[in-house]
């Protein structure tokens, strides 16, 4: 027999999680050939599991499931002012990166929530708690939970937080009642997908991932050529879809972050992007290795810079960009740096350009320094 937890929301508010819900170990008839279609139409992506039977199967990551507690929270944090009097061309990072990773936040929430809930339910219980690596459709699983619905962006709207939001799974061997569906309420106003750089949102509800630049400035190795001038000054993540969605014009909470260290420094909503070339190993451990997208690495980070110093239109980055093409070891940088001085061309830039093809012994740099003097 199913046992209600109805005071859930409480449980949730105590662990300092703003949602939470009950959804069904089992899913829906139709997801499997949506997931099914994804796959066939090519929509998934390296960093998702491409199995949709694994996908729609929480018993074989907890024997005997029978419920999924999700629980969410959101990550928008107030912007970090950069000091005064600073110039130079400046990155863009979605909010999700601007705070301290919030993976780590959930996890200790959610299991805060786990020990809470062991108090309610008596007898032996057997859970797991999943954040961000699960291969289950998390916001499928928060629709169903009763948490938000889906809007034409294919993020999880939720009523109060807007779409800034993280989540999590704690799946539970315990049969309880599940939370009821809210009814969609998506405005369909098509914002979303007109403001998408890329076109990426090819209709409502569908996204093409290898053009959504979320997704670009996070994947490994060359960006491809068509998407570079789209990345803009991004340097992780993309909100824009989000940015123009009503639901986060009247989103109502801010996330409620535990005390951090005096030394944490976040990560600013619009950096400086020269300073980011010359970061040190230990300076990226330092700050934006405590964020979400510190699992990215120094190198994609500054691939990123790069790209996003070609597409600042500013010459005064010749210098940097130049230091990266004759001195940087990694071909990944030389390779983006030779396109960025052929962004911004010039005089200068296409000296420094054929100097560095008399000394360049990479063929796909070779390559990228011959597209960049045509330009």
């Amino acid at each position: 027999m199913a046992r209600s937890l109805k005071n859930l929301p409480e449980l949730a508010a105590a662990a300092g999680l703003n949602l939470a819900g009950v959804a069904p170990a089992s899913p829906p008839a139709d997801l499997y050939t949506r997931l099914q279609r994804r796959l066939i139409e090519g929509r998934v992506t390296p960093f998702e599991e491409k199995d949709p039977a694994i996908r729609l199967a929480p018993e074989k990551l907890l024997p005997g499931c029978r419920n999924i507690v999700v629980v969410g929270m959101p990550y928008a944090p107030p912007e970090r002012e950069l000091p005064p009097g600073e110039k130079g061309p400046r990155g863009e990072v979605a909010r999700c990166a601007r705070g301290p990773d919030y993976h780590l936040l959930l996890k200790t929430r959610a299991e805060c929530l786990l020990e809470l809930i062991r108090k309610e339910l008596p007898g032996p219980l057997n859970s797991r708690v999943l954040i961000d690596r699960s291969p289950l459709v998390e916001r499928e699983l928060a629709r169903l939970a009763g948490i938000g619905w889906i809007g034409e962006n294919c993020t999880l709207i939720a009523p109060a937080d807007g779409s800034y939001i993280a989540l999590g799974t704690i799946l539970l061997d315990r049969a309880l009642e599940p939370n009821i569906p809210l009814l969609q309420s998506c405005r369909q106003c098509g914002r979303c997908r007109e403001a998408c750089p890329t076109g990426a949102l090819t209709e409502p509800f569908i996204i093409d991932p290898y053009r959504c630049l979320s997704y670009i400035t996070q994947a490994p190795g060359v960006v491809p050529a068509e998407m570079r001038p789209l990345m803009g000054a991004r340097l992780y993540g993309c909100d824009r879809c989000q940015e123009v969605c009503p639901h986060n014009q009247t989103a109502e909470r801010l996330p409620a972050y535990p005390d951090l260290p005096a030394v944490f420094i976040y990560f600013p909503a619009h950096p400086f992007l020269e300073p980011i070339l010359r970061m040190t190993q230990k300076e990226f451990a330092q700050t934006v290795g405590l964020t979400a997208a510190g699992w990215r690495g120094k190198s994609i980070l500054q691939r990123n810079a790069v790209i996003a110093l070609g597409n600042s239109g500013d010459r005064n980055a010749i210098p940097a960009l130049t230091q990266v093409l004759k001195g940087d070891s990694r071909p990944l940088l030389r390779l983006h740096a030779a396109w960025a001085l052929g962004q911004l061309g010039g005089t200068k830039a296409r000296r420094h350009l054929e100097l560095q093809l008399r000394r360049e012994t990479e063929p796909l740099v070779i390559k990228e320094l011959h597209l960049a003097m045509e330009q």
